[in-house]
């Protein structure tokens, strides 16, 4: 039967899960919502259920020989170390080999899920060192370097929503990047500006796209700041390139069109900086890159 890694992308509104092959080919797919009052996925019981509807599904499809997930947590040694999104009360390692028994299961942190499957196969192939993006409800970031993500000695090398904000893109704001730029930090500006209470950033470029000044002026600076931020990873990092992923950074918004300015501006006096490019695979960057992951440690 065809080897199949049943792969998780848990997120905190929906938890997408798949059976996808080593190669990254995705041949089922299950969606559940997590969105839940007080924490994501108490208990991560929608987690659960979807594991087990795609293990039923696999009789038909193939041979579960792994189990990868992402979760929107800090990762370390395959546990979650962090309560930012979800309301998990056991580690899922251990709830999701009872759904699987007998197969090697692999936790990671979802940005570096998404990570891998955009180097690996997406945006990135090919290139020896990305810095990879996420921008959308959050923000956050990972470096892979030949096909690895790199985690930090404790597993936290991902907050890239953690830095400031250039003054020269907003002198008076006193919170970090994330509260600036990420989905929820531009409808929160948004509403704070106009009173008007938004879902998210969608309702906001859906309003920039209607022709309001004010959605346009926060998306825009949103993008200036992370094009900045990334700017200033780059002259750390120095990485092949940059893919600048999730649903911000790949949306055609004033925000994305910013972001890009503002990381050319900030890289400019560089001889040879890394372009900054779109990341490829879409919504499913994190199941492929799941199931990538739970291929690349199990095999070593």
């Amino acid at each position: 039967m065809t080897p199949v890694v049943l792969a998780l992308d848990v997120g905190g509104t929906k938890v997408l899960g798949g059976l996808v092959t080593p190669a990254g080919e995705v041949l089922r797919t299950r969606e559940a919502s997590t969105a839940a009052p007080g924490g994501a996925d108490p208990g991560l019981r929608t987690t659960r259920d979807v594991a087990r509807r795609l293990a039923g599904d696999a009789s038909g499809v193939g041979e579960v020989v792994a189990v990868g997930a992402g979760f929107p947590e800090y990762v370390r040694a395959g546990e979650l170390r962090s309560h930012e999104v979800l309301a998990w009360t056991g580690q899922p390692a251990g709830l999701l080999a009872a759904v699987v028994p007998g197969v090697p299961c692999v936790v990671e942190s979802d940005v570096r899920c998404g990570a891998i499957g955009e180097a690996v196969l997406g945006a990135g192939a090919g290139l020896r060192s990305v810095l990879y993006a996420a921008w959308g409800t959050g923000l956050s970031s990972t470096v892979v370097l030949d096909g690895r993500p790199l985690t930090g000695e404790r597993g936290e090398a991902i907050a890239l929503g953690e830095l400031g904000v250039s003054s020269v893109v907003d002198a008076g704001w006193e919170g970090n990047l994330e509260r600036y730029a990420s989905g929820q930090g531009v409808a929160e500006r948004y509403s704070a500006l106009t009173g008007d209470a938004v879902r998210g950033a969608v309702d906001v470029a859906r309003r920039a796209a209607g022709g309001d000044a004010c959605a346009a002026a926060v998306l825009e600076s949103a993008g200036r700041a992370v094009g900045t931020a990334l700017g200033w990873l780059v002259a750390v990092l120095d990485p092949a390139a940059v893919v600048l992923g999730g649903g911000l950074g790949t949306a055609t918004t004033p925000a994305a069109d910013a972001a890009r300015q503002a990381y050319d501006d900030t890289v400019a006096r560089r001889p040879h900086p890394p372009s900054l490019i779109p990341a490829r695979l879409g919504s499913r960057a994190g199941l492929i890159g799941a199931a990538l992951a739970a291929v690349v440690q199990t095999r070593g």
